[in-house]
């Protein structure tokens, strides 16, 4: 049950293919929705090229493309009349690169995957209905612009556990008996492999339910029994060797904690499992990370928007075990010695990570955990196109898809090669990566531009709100509203109302009740502040040292969020208890990570404990640098 076919030659125009925590990669700079390249595809031939063809090396041939296919390789190749001709004389041609585990919010991480050489993704859980319009376009002949797509869609998890805090719709399970029906419904939404999750956040010091062994054992022989390939996403050393014993056909991750077993590597080439490492968003969780590796090398971060910089520097909220990643390097090497299948792939875009970028991260990490890097290579191209049954890419062969990455260098002796590059294509098609590096480069202005900018009309005396009106008022932004994890599928509620007699003899307060509940791992609700003329703008708030409020409550711990443009969109976050006597909070803009000149929104409400919640605002202000 070990090669499930998810296309065939006939249908090569058929598309197959972690945390925004709140809002993970929804969201999109101005001028990034790039249109697709309707070059003409002529006949194109590289010349005196060094070839990787997924496989070996081959030294000075000429590679042609023809309608989208490469029709030729070898020395003695004729060339049709009027065939663009590029010298490859110093460069390396290689088929595009597979990021083996994303997660795709919009169909724009796709075309940002493919500026970076990435041409086919395997993303590991999205919404079904982004699925569903990116695979009809795909079947359209309408991508050729962005990475093709292979995905599971949704994924298999116990209600209130890890996938279910995205804010998308998730079908549960609670038992195996839902096993049969909950496979039959991703086979309906043409799935092309089933993920399950069986994480109870215990590798991480975490709590959240999880399936046990017996409904995951369930799935697992539904899906083969449907001929659908099984991937699982398991936290434990533990978890990962009942999964291989139970069939499963591969890792999403090494797994999270310190831990090693003599039989690991043993056990996965006996049950003929993959393992996709994802060393790449390993390091930020194990505190290892270097942003600097793809922040400041000259072949990259001019592609890179303000929002990629701000999710590679992102430290992993996530708490785990000293020396789990060099642990996981030691694993890694035990696999590739007992001959189990490796295949490339970076967790974008949670926190370390971004789209396409990280994939060139994630080859550095495998060689300087011990593989070659031309088994680097292949973890990249031939072998998760055999894997996934994609046999008309990965390699570069006659008749195959003219799917290909052009590098100056050779990056089968130096992998970091594999960022020099100068051209992709996808059948046949070239990406216009100038185009996607000028809006880049557009993005950046924008934020550059927004550090100038002018503070909101009437925020001079730095004073949000008194409470003193009858109203609930604000001096100077788009005013308070209330915020909670209902946008992500959480059962959270609050509300609040101006109460008379505030801190000081003042006249009023805020009074926020509400209700802390399960429903989504990241629970939050409460008030929320937006210091721009509307709602989510940006406001430039860095006159200013930070902010102060009064606050008294029931002695609950409660959370002040920053939402900022150079977060990425998703929030910093302090604690701090309310007790039932007034007491002054003050918090500068350095605690939260941000300098100030972006601030869309200030939350401050429950988060932390279940139940219900009381707690009361007043005097609410910026704070005036010294």
């Amino acid at each position: 049950m070990k090669d499930f076919p998810t296309s065939e030659r006939s249908k090569r125009r058929k598309y197959r293919i972690s945390l925004l925590l709140f809002i993970y990669g929804l969201c999109l700079l101005p001028g990034m929705m790039l249109t697709a390249d309707l070059e003409s595809t002529s006949p194109m031939a590289i010349k005196n090229i060094r070839v990787f063809d997924g496989e070996t090396v081959i030294p000075e041939v000429t590679v042609l493309i023809q309608d989208g296919v490469i029709s030729a390789v070898g020395r003695d190749v004729i060339l049709p009349y009027g065939t663009d001709v590029i010298d490859g004389t110093g460069k390396t041609l290689l088929p595009g690169f597979f990021d083996c585990h994303v997660h795709v919010w919009h169909a724009d991480n796709l075309k940002q995957a493919a500026v970076f050489g990435v041409t086919t993704v395997v993303d590991m859980f999205m919404g079904v209905k982004t699925m569903t319009g990116i695979k009809k376009m795909q079947a359209d002949g309408r991508a050729t612009d962005r990475a093709w797509l292979i995905s599971p869609g949704t994924l298999a998890t116990a209600p209130g556990g890890h996938g279910t805090q995205y804010g998308l719709p998730i079908p549960t399970l609670t038992n195996p008996g839902d096993a049969e029906h909950w496979v039959s419904d991703r086979i309906v939404e043409d799935s092309d492999f089933i993920k399950i999750i069986w994480d109870d956040g215990s590798t991480y010091k975490m709590n959240s339910p999880t399936l046990d062994r017996e409904t995951v054992a369930a799935i697992i022989h539904e899906a083969h029994s449907r001929k659908k390939m099984v991937i699982i996403h398991a936290a434990s050393l533990r978890q990962c060797m009942q999964a291989m014993e139970d069939g499963v056909d591969g890792l999403a991750h090494l797994y999270f904690e310190n831990a090693f077993h003599p039989e690991f590597g043993r056990l996965a080439a006996e049950k003929g499992t993959f393992v996709i490492p994802t060393l790449a968003v390993l390091e930020g969780m194990h505190g290892v990370g270097d942003p600097l590796s793809l922040t400041e090398d000259p072949e990259l971060s001019s592609f890179l928007t303000p929002d990629d910089r701000q999710m590679i520097n992102m430290h992993s909220p996530l708490a785990t075990q000293t020396g789990a990643y060099q642990t996981a390097e030691k694993t890694l090497m035990q696999l590739a010695a007992a001959g189990v299948p490796i295949l490339a792939g970076t967790d974008a875009p949670n926190p370390g990570t971004t789209y396409g970028a990280s994939l060139h991260r994630e080859l550095e990490l495998l060689v300087k955990a011990g593989l070659s890097p031309v088994d680097a290579l292949r973890a990249t191209t031939s072998v998760p196109a055999r894997i996934f049954g994609l046999l008309d890419r990965g390699v570069i062969q006659v008749g195959k898809a003219a799917d290909l990455v052009l590098v100056e260098g050779d990056p089968t002796s130096d992998i970091k090669q594999t960022r020099h590059i100068v051209e992709v294509w996808r059948s046949g098609i070239r990406i216009d990566r100038a185009k996607y590096k000028a809006a880049a480069a557009k993005a950046v202005e924008a934020l550059e531009k927004q550090k100038d900018a002018s503070p909101p009309e009437n925020s001079e005396t730095g004073w949000i709100s008194h409470f003193e009106g009858e109203k609930i008022t604000s001096e100077f932004g788009a005013g308070w509203s209330i915020s909670t994890d209902s946008m992500i599928g959480g059962k959270s509620k609050a509300s609040f109302e101006r109460m008379e007699g505030g801190a000081e003899s003042g006249t009023g307060a805020l009074s926020i009740t509400g209700e802390i509940n399960e429903g989504a791992q990241n629970r939050w609700a409460g008030a929320f502040f937006s210091p721009g003329a509307v709602m989510m703008q940006p406001a430039n708030l860095s006159s200013k040292k930070g902010l102060s409020f009064l606050a008294r409550g029931d002695g609950k711990t409660y959370s002040v969020m920053i939402f900022a443009q150079s977060l990425g969109y998703i929030p910093a976050e302090i604690k701090f208890t309310a007790g039932p006597e007034w007491k002054e909070h003050v918090f500068d803009w350095s605690d939260f990570g941000v300098e100030g000149f972006d601030i869309m929104g200030i939350f401050i409400g429950g988060s932390s404990e279940l139940g219900p919640f009381s707690l009361t605002l007043d005097e609410v202000r910026l704070l005036n640098k010294q």
